[in-house]
């Protein structure tokens, strides 16, 4: 499962990591971190980087992508740049930028800006099917799904995120988001 992401777990990220930037990934495979396997088939790979490091690694990807003959675009259509790579004309790999302050980091989403704790940045490395790569905390990772099912309750009715919600909420939360019984 999942092989189609190989080039962003063996070639892209470990380049991003070489050239000492930080980076999280989010969403649906970190998700899989959480739960220390792949749960179902992830179409992509979704990393934040802080807001000072998005020009570097824009810059390191364009060299990489030239020599792999993968696809770099840049989307700025929500408020805030996104990185994406298509690998074989498929959008593999997204990395959006975080802003920090004293006191929080904002993510700026489409549906509206979200802030959280300085901790988010704490890292944790993961492993999963030989693929090592770096997340946020359990918490941090619970509380992005929770926050973004919040900013688009319809996505409770679709079942990737149904398998999601089965992993990392417990009872409570996922009748109080209003996610179907299983």
């Amino acid at each position: 499962m999942n092989e189609h992401l190989a080039p962003v777990f063996e070639i892209i990220l470990p380049k991003i990591e070489k050239n000492n930037i930080d980076y999280w990934v989010y969403g649906g495979v970190s998700i899989a971190g959480f739960a220390h396997k792949f749960i179902r088939e992830n179409y992509d790979v979704d990393i934040f980087v802080k807001e000072y490091d998005f020009d570097k690694t824009h810059e390191n990807l364009k060299r990489l992508c030239k020599q792999n003959g993968f696809e770099l675009c840049i989307d700025w259509k929500n408020a805030r740049p996104r990185i994406n790579i298509n690998i074989e004309r498929k959008n593999r790999f997204s990395i959006i930028p975080v802003y920090l302050n004293s006191n929080s980091v904002l993510f700026k989403y489409k549906d509206g800006d979200q802030t959280y704790q300085l901790e988010i940045l704490n890292k944790i490395r993961r492993s999963i099917s030989n693929y090592q790569f770096f997340t946020t905390e359990d918490r941090f990772i619970q509380e992005m799904f929770i926050k973004h099912i919040e900013a688009r309750p319809d996505k409770t009715k679709r079942t990737k995120i149904i398998k999601d919600a089965f992993v990392i909420l417990n009872k409570e939360a996922r009748e109080r988001l209003r996610f179907p019984k299983q």
